[in-house]
């Protein structure tokens, strides 16, 4: 598919603003993330590093106060994420007790409740090299401990991006297409339809770029690079057409675009 120039694309408007939204949704989640991150790491960093050795089992000790902060502190954003791109599309149902909602929630906080293994496998990691380049407890302790500090290292940071670029995309979509369900219900639309909306930059994955403006029916996946998702970002697709996606859809109901990218909230989200 060739990609229009820029002053030619009918959807220019609809993309800046899906981009701005989506920015907006990263930043909050991401620093709930980066937060949590810190506070976990701060109650591992000394079991760790205790009497002046290495001890990575600890990490597993403090897997209860992980999943205490994705319930209370992660999850909670994602859900206002998704409530906020529901509303731009319907007034219809209620995000906070929806079952599709509840069930979606779930998969996030099950998709991160593998950090501190993460944690672990790093630390690891360094105490391998260690031992394989003959390197002095006190350095690898040093290694270890730049690890365990949120802001010691840039891993940290770009990983809070991903996971938080991974989730705003398959929240802001999940919202959309649930809203979008609704809506047609009450409007009695027997067949709505969704496009789908590439971010055009060169950073968008040919495949995606490929998929921009497909049109298809709303209970039916789109088709990209062979992978088959209800929505951009599904994360139940495969990671190299979901991890770091940008794209967003429009939902079509009696052959009308709902640009929910310019509408206000039908209903304050609770």
């Amino acid at each position: 598919m060739t990609t229009p120039p820029l002053g030619d694309d009918p959807h220019l408007p609809q993309r800046l603003r899906a981009q701005g939204f989506i920015r907006d949704g990263e930043e909050r989640i991401a620093r709930r993330w980066f937060g949590s991150l810190t506070r976990f790491l701060d109650q591992v960093r000394g079991p760790v590093l205790r009497d002046g050795g290495v001890d990575p089992r600890r990490v597993s000790d403090h897997t209860g106060f992980w999943t205490e902060q994705v319930d209370t502190e992660i999850v909670p954003e994602v859900r206002g994420v998704l409530s906020d791109a529901w509303r731009r599309v319907s007034a219809a149902g209620d995000p906070p007790t929806d079952p599709y909602v509840s069930r979606y929630l779930n998969e996030v906080g099950n998709r991160m409740s593998n950090t501190p293994d993460e944690v672990y496998a790093l630390i690891v990691r360094e105490v391998e090299r260690g031992i394989t380049e003959g390197l002095a407890l006190e350095r690898v302790r040093d290694e270890i401990q730049t690890i365990l500090t949120s802001s010691g290292t840039p891993y940290w940071k770009n990983r809070a991006m991903t996971v938080a670029r991974t989730e705003t995309m398959g929240a802001v979509n999940a919202g959309i297409f649930r809203g979008a369900q609704l809506e047609a219900e009450a409007r009695g639309d027997v067949a709505p339809f969704k496009q789908w909306l590439a971010t055009e930059d060169n950073r968008t994955r040919p495949t995606h770029r490929a998929a921009d403006q497909q049109r298809t029916l709303l209970s039916e996946p789109f088709v990209v690079g062979g992978a088959r998702l209800l929505f951009p970002g599904d994360p139940r697709g495969p990671a190299g057409e979901v991890i770091n996606c940008r794209c967003s859809m429009l939902p079509v109901v009696l052959g009308e675009v709902l640009d929910w990218t310019s509408r206000q909230r039908a209903r304050d989200a609770t």
